[in-house]
């Protein structure tokens, strides 16, 4: 009995530690969790002053964003998307005593409205934002408090659709990595009806704050709903995105077919980030922030 005895308490003093680790690992992913529910609720209220508190002062993104860009790209969202949503799905918890790594996938919408016309004008008139993302979240205990103090995209895209643009598929095609300096394809692709004329402009746009200008080309889409371009990644190692511009449109003759109308029918407007393969030591780690 003895010798059973003394197995028994060999085998509890060496799961103890086991049992203690995941006791406490557990304890701290659901800290986490709680203070990213926290974050949550204040972005789907748009409560930007309870959204900062969630943010280490020192906060800086992968793309070189800081807290207070992070405030101006908020409010300037707010302000156009005054009924925008989220759906937020926290895929991972990894975290220490000290800091957490956090994947989550999001997606958010909204209606625009024009600020003219009766009711049924603005619904036919009203534009669909949809945008998907899936990033990770760094976040570290600072004076016992988690905080974010950094985040890094890993897929992002984005639609704004006006008019017959909103039921019609469509597609902007680009590779989801890029070296430095690449030359790369860009294309669009449309299941367009017959009946109407598309005309599109594609481009590559660097991540920066404030967003730069680009000179739109548009050019007339095919048949078969496609549009295609080769551009070159910049060489400042910043991410991009691939941006893409495509108005519907209907030409019509009068009875006596002297005269042309051209009717707007609907706008659409894409956007797909693209990462860079090589980051500069600045993006590369949590500690530095």
């Amino acid at each position: 009995m003895k010798k059973l005895a003394l197995i028994l308490i060999a085998i509890n003093l060496f799961l103890a530690p086991s049992y203690s680790f995941e006791f406490f690992k557990k304890s701290r992913e659901s800290e986490v969790r709680s203070v990213l529910n926290k974050h949550i609720k204040a972005m789907e209220s748009h409560d930007i002053e309870a959204i900062k508190s969630f943010y280490d002062k020192n906060y800086r993104s992968t793309d070189g964003f800081n807290l207070a860009e992070l405030e101006e790209m908020l409010i300037k969202t707010y302000e156009t998307y005054g009924n925008i949503k989220y759906k937020v799905k926290i895929n991972s918890i990894v975290a220490d005593s000290e800091c957490a790594t956090v994947q989550i996938s999001d997606s958010s919408s909204a209606v625009i409205y024009p600020s003219e016309g009766s009711k049924k004008i603005k619904r036919q008139k009203s534009g669909k934002l949809y945008g998907k993302s899936v990033y990770n979240m760094y976040l570290k205990k600072i004076n016992n408090e988690w905080k974010i103090v950094k985040d890094d995209i890993l897929m992002e895209e984005t639609s704004l659709k006006f008019g017959v643009a909103k039921n019609i598929d469509m597609n902007i095609i680009a590779p989801e990595k890029l070296q430095n300096g690449q030359e790369y394809d860009l294309s669009i692709k449309i299941n367009k009806p017959k009946d109407i004329m598309a005309l599109g402009s594609i481009s590559r746009e660097e991540i920066v704050y404030p967003p730069s200008d680009y000179q739109e080309k548009f050019r007339r889409i095919s048949d078969e709903g496609e549009l295609e371009r080769i551009v070159r990644a910049n060489d400042k190692n910043l991410d991009e995105y691939a941006v893409a511009s495509i108005g519907f449109t209907k030409i019509s003759l009068n009875e006596e077919q002297t005269k042309a109308k051209i009717e707007v029918l609907g706008m659409a407007y894409l956007m797909k980030r693209i990462n860079m393969n090589q980051y500069d030591e600045d993006k590369k780690t949590v500690e530095n922030n």
